[in-house]
């Protein structure tokens, strides 16, 4: 049995799947999606409480909060300062871990897709086993420190300090993790499942300012297309 997670009514995903689970975003114009990606965390998040028979009134009220939490991230951000500090480093890479490992991917993801330079996402457990030799001065890592995991993914920051990287801390706890980090991302603290959605709008507003310093055509990134037609 499948189940197609898809934002287009009648799209060939959900033609094909035995069930679909609409995220209603709206029309997603630019080539490089980003609403649809954090609907697709709130869809999940939403799917994940049904299926654990979760009828929890703070999940629900964590919810409705979120839309409020997001506007304000997008009024306080200092991603534009970051990314005027950060605009001629010659790679990014991004650590996550538990609910924040897939943002660092999208963080990533992003990086490339609408700045044209390169960029990784790692599982910060991963750090230490190769992509640490990368680690340079010019190399800043944006690391996410959120919920309960943010204890350990301190460690492999204290890693990436040990090497001169700069860290860009995204994070709920500003005043734990400040003097371990070069500058920091902060976001209001929305629970496990949805402090991660916060933290993914933050890294897509890096992206999008260096991408806007570097005069790239944000809407529309080179090679890429809104169809996708091969597998």
């Amino acid at each position: 049995m499948t189940l197609a997670l898809t934002n287009v009514v009648g799209s060939s995903a959900a033609r094909e799947c035995d069930h679909v689970l609409y995220i209603r975003a709206g029309p997603e114009i630019g080539v490089a999606a980003t609403k649809t990606f954090a609907s697709q965390q709130v869809a999940l998040a939403m799917l994940s409480s049904v299926l654990a028979e979760e009828n929890s009134m703070e999940f629900v009220e964590r919810l409705r909060n979120l839309p409020d939490q997001i506007q304000q991230v997008l009024d306080e951000s200092n991603a534009r300062a970051i990314a005027e500090i950060y605009e001629e480093s010659e790679a990014y890479f991004f650590i996550g871990r538990g609910y924040t490992a897939p943002v660092a991917l999208e963080g990533a993801l992003k990086m490339k897709e609408i700045t044209y330079k390169h960029a990784e996402g790692f599982a910060a457990g991963e750090l230490k086993h190769g992509p640490l030799a990368l680690v340079t001065e010019e190399t800043p890592v944006f690391a996410m420190l959120t919920g309960s995991n943010a204890s350990k993914t301190l460690g492999n920051v204290k890693e990436v300090e040990a090497r001169s990287g700069p860290v860009i801390a995204v994070t709920d706890s500003p005043e734990d993790v400040r003097q371990y980090a070069d500058h920091i991302l902060e976001v209001p603290s929305a629970g496990p499942r949805f402090t991660p959605i916060l933290a993914n709008i933050q890294l897509q507003l890096v992206s999008y300012w260096v991408a806007n310093r570097m005069g790239r055509s944000i809407d529309k990134p080179r090679n890429l297309a809104k169809s996708v037609t091969v597998e």
